[in-house]
């Protein structure tokens, strides 16, 4: 669309992070004193923004008009003191109605801010959404261009956010009317496999760290051979599916490994712990402690 050419990524899945570029050539008639030549690197101007866990804390509408009318009567003492006479037409209380109403209206954010990068090969190694928007002679439409596309993107991404959230939620409640939910007593029982068919974090109600603590650990610790453990930690692996942050995951089947071939193995013990607590942190939304447990852990 409008030359913007997607270099990676996926349009109708956004992974949240963005990063565009464009490619600067230089101007006849430049005399070297841009404000923009130091943020250009070999000829790339480019811009990057993370919108994944950019949760910005909107002014109330109060808020909004308390500053507005602060500032206004800031300007108005300011004119008096300095002998300014308002204009013959000017109606002081329209002009402040008016504020108000732009204070009313809904801003986007824009995380956004000058990327370090100084070639293109540098930019698509990294794990984002990747827009090249083009030759541009000099910077100033490619600095316009480039800082508008974040605005688009995140409304895009916030769309797609919103829809899967409401799939997902379908998804819930379907099951909820199927009888297809599942709690601790449903998948705690006595059986050869870790958990019984059709069993996913999406239709877990009951206690998560009581069932990693109780069923989940003591399971896998305690199966027999090594082939017996890789096909059980691959149904905790299908259960957990759509937990947030894999490396948890990952973090947990390792740390299980260690201590079954030495059982007395007090790091790998201390990894396993602080995993799970943190696994059941975010489960139930606590992000504070799970970024304690996250610091505590990267210490081991």
């Amino acid at each position: 669309m409008l030359g913007i050419v997607q270099k990676k990524g996926n349009d109708e899945k956004l992974c949240g992070r963005l990063i565009a570029y464009a490619r600067i050539l230089p101007t006849p008639d430049s005399d070297g004193d841009s404000p923009f030549d130091d943020m250009i690197q070999n000829g790339l101007l480019t811009i990057e923004g993370d919108f994944r866990t950019f949760n910005p804390t909107v002014p109330t509408p109060s808020q909004r008009k308390k500053v507005m009318d602060d500032k206004l009567n800031n300007l108005l003492e300011s004119m008096q003191e300095n002998g300014v006479e308002l204009p013959e037409n000017l109606d002081v209380d329209t002009l402040r109605d008016r504020l108000h109403e732009l204070s009313n209206m809904e801003v986007i954010p824009i995380p956004a801010r000058i990327g370090n990068f100084s070639n293109e090969e540098d930019i698509l190694n990294e794990d984002a959404d990747i827009y090249y928007v083009g030759e541009f002679i000099g910077a100033n439409q490619a600095h316009f261009c480039l800082t508008t596309l974040p605005i688009y993107y995140q409304a895009r991404y916030r769309e797609q956010t919103k829809v899967e959230e409401m799939a997902l939620l379908n998804g819930i409640l379907s099951q909820f009317e199927a009888g297809d939910i599942m709690d601790n007593d449903d998948i705690q029982k006595e059986t050869a496999e870790l958990f019984p068919e059709g069993a996913s974090l999406n239709t877990f109600v009951g206690d998560l760290n009581n069932l990693l603590n109780v069923r989940v650990i003591p399971f896998l610790l305690a199966c027999e051979t090594d082939n017996d453990y890789q096909s059980q930690i691959a149904l905790f692996y299908n259960f957990m599916k759509d937990y947030p942050q894999q490396e948890d995951i990952s973090r947990v089947d390792l740390a299980i490994q260690k201590l079954r071939k030495r059982s007395d193995d007090q790091d790998a013990r201390k990894l396993l712990e602080l995993s799970c607590k943190k696994i059941n942190a975010i489960y139930n939304e606590d992000t504070k402690s799970a970024e304690l447990l996250d610091a505590e852990i990267k210490g081991i």
